[in-house]
């Protein structure tokens, strides 16, 4: 398929234009019912969503604080411990600088941005791959991915990014997209693999910065758990196996364009590495490979501010059945390059996924649920510095704190809408087989007790080699081996602790207090060190 993308009205939605092709034809006959998908509306609205994120915002609704969008750069009085906005932001390389110049000029010669982000055009040439594999019922799940692909490109358009983060966002568009059409050629040129029966897999969710990839790496040091490498999932083809030569020269390949980061903002890597050490063969959350849905990584999620299209979009259940869909998929692959095969028990972690547990259950009904829980005011902290961090270098020169504001709003809203649904899923799953709920402390203080707990929750055998193992992944990976990061003042982004005490209230005595009655101390093979 040639698959060309303009700014012409097609039958999908305004804004997104293809050129007459095979996949469009297919698409234009779902046209009638995507208004059901909320979101869809709006594309009707181009060339301008009313929502944009940096047009005159009006008071956020549900958590958001009024005072978090549009804050002009006065001192505020920092009495939380914390840093300005601007200790955590990052010029980009003189390079970039010049270049950023020439085309800025280039832009007002022509008129037009220079390397705007779009959807990128294996979004569509995907479309006839997955409909082999998934049938013609399933087309309206695959219009919802165009969607929402058109949705992200047009709040990240918005903001106001530098030519070093348009070149980042899109890059990682890309390879979300191509991850996944590949994916599913494959799987439509070898059918059986869509037939293989998959074990219960392990889902951990939870707020962020609550020790979810902590507990994903222990759990993965029992060499009966699989876990998705972050290698695989940004160019997972051809297949191989893990540790073998072609692994080796994937991620030494990955692994070199992560160091030339540092060639866009100088110190970058290290800045992150102090939050998220991420290694391209470690175990990495499946919203890497998701984005090839359209559902981006969390800090370009928020990009678009609060009551953007997107962010509607993206809290959407009913619109994310292919997103889990696609990870079956993956998972059915992958599973053909390790030991176990069809057998593999996989242990997979995202916090998006607290958002979408009808859709993860319908796909998954067999699936195990833990839930990470902790302070919600060591949570936002984090979080947010987290998030700045990452966006520090893509603002355009004298953007940087205001965009950062704008961000933080609808991260924050976020965390509030995730929290929400975390203590809907525990009333629900109240007492359930398939539900373990472990506390941050608990979890850094007696990690081989909870390590226990859960295999026997899951009825998973646990041998002494798994306990081995990962007492000497404890042992390596002690909390702040890479520096302690540097976190914004919650005063900084217009936050209170009593505002978030307020706002995260329900979570706390539902998930919380109880689990503070609950916690009791128990033997362990030592307590060997922390990590966050």
């Amino acid at each position: 398929l040639t698959v060309t993308w303009t700014d012409v009205q097609s039958p999908v939605g305004q804004g997104v234009g293809v050129s007459r092709t095979d996949a469009q034809a297919q698409m234009a006959g779902y046209a009638d019912g995507l208004l059901a998908f909320p979101g869809a509306h709006l594309l009707m609205q181009k060339p301008r969503l009313e929502s944009s994120s940096f047009a005159e915002t009006e008071e956020p609704l549900g958590g958001a604080p009024a005072n978090l969008v549009g804050v002009e750069g006065e001192a505020v009085p920092r009495s939380d411990g914390g840093s300005p906005i601007g200790d955590l932001l990052r010029p980009v390389s003189i390079p970039m600088q010049l270049l950023e110049w020439v085309a800025r000029a280039y832009e007002l010669c022509v008129g037009h941005e220079v390397a705007r982000v779009g959807v990128p055009t294996n979004v569509l040439v995907a479309h006839e791959a997955v409909l082999m594999v998934e049938g013609e019922a399933f087309a309206r799940e695959a219009v919802h991915v165009a969607l929402a692909y058109e949705l992200l490109a047009d709040e990240v358009g918005r903001a106001p990014l530098n030519l070093a983060g348009r070149f980042f966002v899109q890059s990682l568009l890309n390879k979300g997209a191509r991850a996944r059409c590949g994916v599913y050629e494959h799987i439509a040129r070898n059918p059986s693999i869509a037939k293989m029966h998959l074990p219960a897999p392990v889902f951990i969710i939870g707020l962020p910065r609550t020790g979810s990839t902590h507990l994903q790496s222990l759990l993965s040091a029992d060499r009966m758990t699989e876990t998705l490498k972050l290698y695989e999932m940004l160019d997972p083809l051809p297949l191989c196996e893990p540790n073998s030569n072609g692994a080796r020269l994937r991620v030494g390949k990955l692994a070199l364009q992560k160091i030339m980061m540092d060639a866009l903002a100088p110190g970058w890597n290290a800045a992150m590495s102090r939050f998220h050490h991420a290694t391209m063969d470690s175990p990495e959350e499946e919203a890497v490979l998701l984005s090839g849905c359209g559902i981006s990584l969390m800090p370009f999620v928020c990009l678009g501010g609060v009551d953007s299209a997107y962010e509607k979009a993206h809290g959407n259940v009913t619109s994310k059945r292919a997103v889990f869909r696609y990870l079956r998929r993956y998972l059915q692959l992958m599973s053909t390059t390790r030991r176990g095969g069809a057998q593999s028990r996989w242990v997979l972690k995202s916090h998006y996924n607290a958002l979408w547990t009808d859709a993860l259950l319908a796909e998954f009904p067999d699936a195990k649920i833990i839930m990470t829980v902790r302070d919600p005011l060591q949570v936002v902290q984090s979080y947010l510095s987290f998030s700045i961090a990452s966006l520090s270098f893509v603002a355009k020169e004298g953007s940087g704190e205001d965009m950062a504001r704008v961000h933080a709003a609808a991260s924050y809203r976020y965390l509030c809408t995730n929290a929400r649904a975390l203590v809907a899923l525990q009333r629900k799953l109240k007492g359930s087989s398939n539900l373990y709920v472990v506390q941050y402390e608990r979890l850094l203080a007696e990690p081989f007790a909870c390590m226990r707990e859960i295999y026997e929750k899951f009825e998973i055998p646990l041998t002494d080699e798994a306990l081995a193992h990962a007492q000497r992944y404890i042992k390596g990976n002690k909390q702040h081996s890479h520096g302690r990061p540097t976190k914004v003042a919650i005063s900084e982004v217009g936050l209170s602790r009593e505002q978030i005490e307020d706002d995260f209230r329900e979570y706390n005595a539902e998930l919380l207090s109880q689990q503070s009655r609950s916690a009791s101390p128990r033997n362990a093979p030592g307590k060997v060190g922390k990590h966050a």
